[in-house]
Parts: structure tokens; sequence; C-alpha cells
């Protein structure tokens, strides 16, 4: 995107996984990486590039930068935010370290509640809608069994509308994202499947047909 002088005052990012969507206000709408980072390689960019949580020394921290890594999330966006909030906070490495950690906390309550809205649709479907509940929960439980959820599932054997029928639903409770290119649905970050495992372990009647 040139301005009026002719200089490039922005780059516009497609992302073929999300774009089908609407995608809701936050991070990804400012920076959608092409490609998805390893768990390596996310950390390595949350200590070289954010100076965040990289005492070698401190088992605290590695522990800390594990939990994010493994539960919440890869996005590039999200990790800034996480350097950010470690960089602002005050006080020594133990607060900093509080101020990264209620972060965490509170983005997983968040996950729950959106996998939560998925699998209820928000309670406000009408009856009689073409969006069975119970599908979306098969869809979700087959999510949870895959045994490379980086590779996601298809809908095959489901009674789902047509994925652009879908659409308005993930935009409304993001827990799942659905690449046009594969035919397949993933997990939109990493929290929301541990927020639904969280569920599938509490033996949650959310995961019932």
């Amino acid at each position: 995107v040139e301005d009026s002088g002719g200089f490039v005052a922005g780059v516009v990012v497609l992302s073929n996984a999300t774009s089908v969507f609407a995608l809701t206000n936050g991070v990804r709408q400012v920076q959608i990486p092409v490609d998805g980072f390893t768990d390596t390689e996310a950390g390595e960019y949350v200590v070289d590039k954010c100076a965040v949580l990289n005492d070698p020394n401190d088992p605290a921290d590695r522990g800390l930068l594990q939990r994010i890594i493994e539960d919440d999330t890869t996005v590039v966006g999200i990790l800034q935010t996480y350097a950010r909030t470690y960089a602002n906070a005050t006080g020594d490495a133990a607060a900093k370290r509080a101020a990264v950690e209620a972060l965490f906390n509170k983005r997983a309550v968040e996950a729950d509640a959106h996998v939560e809205e998925l699998l209820t649709f928000g309670r406000g479907v009408e009856k009689g809608s073409e969006f069975d509940v119970a599908e979306m929960r098969k869809l979700v439980k087959r999510l949870l069994d895959a045994p490379t959820p980086e590779d996601g599932v298809s809908k095959i054997g489901l009674t789902l509308p047509a994925a652009k029928r879908v659409a308005p639903v993930l935009a409304e409770y993001p827990a799942l994202r659905y690449n046009p290119d594969t035919s397949r649905y993933y997990w939109y970050e990493t929290r929301h499947r541990r927020a639904a495992e969280r569920f599938k372990r509490a033996k949650s009647p959310l995961l019932r047909p």
C-alpha cells in the first residue's frame, strides 16, 4: 500500500488458513504470519527477539516460557504481547513473571469461554436451524482425538453446513478455523485445544452428542 508520496505505507498479508472467515478483533488482524512457528522456533523468537523470560539459569523463567508455547499460542502477535507485558511490568524478575502469568491465565479463561460458546453456539441458535450443535461437538471431539492436531480434521461423515455457512459461527466463537485449501478444520490457537481437553477431562456434557 503506497501513500501519496509513493512510499510504502503498509503491507497486507492474507493467510489462506483464515481468509475465508471474518477475523475477530485482535492481533491476528494486525499481523498474520505466513508460516506458523514450530514450538522451538516460537521459543527462540520469544527469547531472542522479545527478550522475555530469558534467564537461562532461572527454572521459573524456562517453565513459564514452556507453558506459553505449549499451552497458549505460537502466533507472533500474541508472543509480542507477552513480551510487552514482561517489559512493561515493574519490579523484579518475579514480579515480571507474575504479570506474564496473569496474562496467560486470562487467555486460558477466555479460551474456555470460546470453546463453551462454540459447543452451544452461545445457546442462541433457533430451533430448526441448519446448524446442528451435536455435529459441531463431534468435530471438536475429532480434533481432540487426532494423533497430530496440527494436521486438522475434515468434516467428512458429519452433516455440518458448507464452510461459508459455518463461517459466521466461527467468527463469533473463534475456537476453530477452516483452511479452504485443505478443506480441513483446525484449532484457532493451542489454548483452545487445551480448553477442550479440560472439558473432556471434566467429562463435560458439552462434549456429548
